[in-house]
């Protein structure tokens, strides 16, 4: 019989849930495994706790990143998660219990800490028997992500595996896997079907922003900036579900253009605005240039399409080390301000060899077939008992 597996992400922010798609997406064809359950395990815990986690963390990174910066680092000790927040996070989680000891899982792997704490816990205490794969999603390993109990962990690089070796874990248990992304971003695609399904045009550069990286900023900012971009280009703004945002941007862009041609001159870059997609990966399969904000998943797919990328307003911690990462391997650069964003992507398409030589960079550093990596660990060591580590702080 194949094996049943549990994956168990949470939906504060979309990375932890992209990433265990992705899981899911390898695991479902692989044919070791009979039986596979994907759940967000915050629908599983009370309305309270729920915005404390998603709702609750998101105004916190965007009203007071400071606070939250303070935060990430007071909680960053090893082995020191306090036994309140253990119990918290199980006593606001029996739905979720339940619906484990229900699925009896051969496997549990997770993209969010809450659940290995979870999962690490009941294996603790003789409620669960089955293996425990824990995935960080970001290029630091905060120590939230602590269990334990495990069986295997999966990070996004080898210092990450060094890091967590140093704090006691054995290191033949600590995998170098990269972070999980969905196999259409690595996938390879007719650039020429692209550009006419985009309608763009192929012998210009293509500039791809993700509005969300501009956080409050109206529309009106938001194309000031763009249109320091001095190189000629043709220049996709995505704005997700800012259904405001699309609106008045799209109408900011046709009024710009109105002037621009009143005044006798040339448009200099070409605009198009969109809305939800769901093809983000087509869109970079044609980008030369990424602007957005550093986030393990699309830091992670940006790597894996070879597109560099401008980094803008990294949420103060993890996001703050995943850029750190992009500029140690030179295939990111971070602007001294919003309005010299401009500036940095010139600086990437007038020097060709440059760009050519930070896509090779971005390809070489990429783990596109990390959720495959993931799930053949787990079912080869399968037979394994969830091991503890040493506690115990370097000296």
């Amino acid at each position: 019989m194949g094996k049943r597996l549990m994956i168990l992400s949470a939906s504060a922010g979309s990375g932890h849930v992209r990433a265990a798609q992705a899981v899911e997406e390898a695991a479902r064809k692989d044919e070791r495994i009979s039986e596979v359950l994907h759940i967000d395990t915050l629908e599983y815990t009370n309305m309270m706790f729920q915005r404390i986690y998603s709702k609750g963390y998101l105004e916190a990174v965007k009203t007071i990143p400071d606070l939250w910066a303070m935060a990430f680092d007071n909680m960053d000790k090893p082995w020191e998660k306090t036994l309140v927040m253990s119990a918290l996070q199980r006593m606001n989680s029996q739905p979720l219990v339940n619906k484990i000891k229900e699925y009896k899982p051969d496997i549990c792997i997770c993209t969010h800490f809450m659940p290995a704490d979870i999962v690490s816990g009941m294996i603790k205490q003789d409620q669960l028997m089955c293996n425990l794969g824990i995935v960080v999603t970001d290029y630091y390993v905060h120590a939230l992500w602590l269990t334990d109990l495990f069986t295997r962990y999966f990070v996004p690089k080898e210092e990450s595996r060094r890091h967590l070796t140093l704090l006691g874990l054995p290191p033949d248990r600590i995998v170098v896997s990269g972070i999980p992304i969905m196999e259409a971003f690595s996938a390879r695609q007719s650039k020429k079907a692209l550009y006419a399904k985009f309608d763009l045009d192929p012998a210009l550069p293509v500039v791809l922003l993700s509005a969300g990286a501009f956080g409050i900023m109206n529309a009106a900012d938001i194309l000031m900036i763009l249109n320091q971009i001095h190189s000629k280009c043709q220049i996709v703004v995505i704005c997700g579900k800012n259904v405001k945002l699309l609106r008045e941007l799209g109408k900011a862009v046709e009024a710009d253009q109105e002037a621009v041609a009143a005044a006798g001159k040339a448009a200099r870059n070409r605009y198009s605005i969109i809305g939800y997609t769901d093809v983000m990966h087509e869109y970079l399969k044609i980008a030369d240039v990424f602007i957005s904000k550093p986030g393990g998943l699309s830091t992670s797919e940006s790597m894996a399409a070879g597109v560099p990328m401008i980094i803008w307003d990294p949420i103060p911690g993890q996001e703050l080390y995943n850029a750190y990462h992009l500029l140690e391997n030179g295939v990111g650069m971070l602007p001294d301000n919003a309005i010299t964003i401009g500036y940095k992507v010139d600086e990437i398409l007038g020097n060709p060899e440059r760009l050519k030589q930070m896509r090779e960079k971005a390809l070489s550093i990429a783990f596109p077939q990390a959720s495959q990596t993931i799930v053949s660990a787990m079912l080869a060591n399968e037979g394994e008992t969830p091991v503890k580590p040493f506690k115990r702080l370097v000296q």
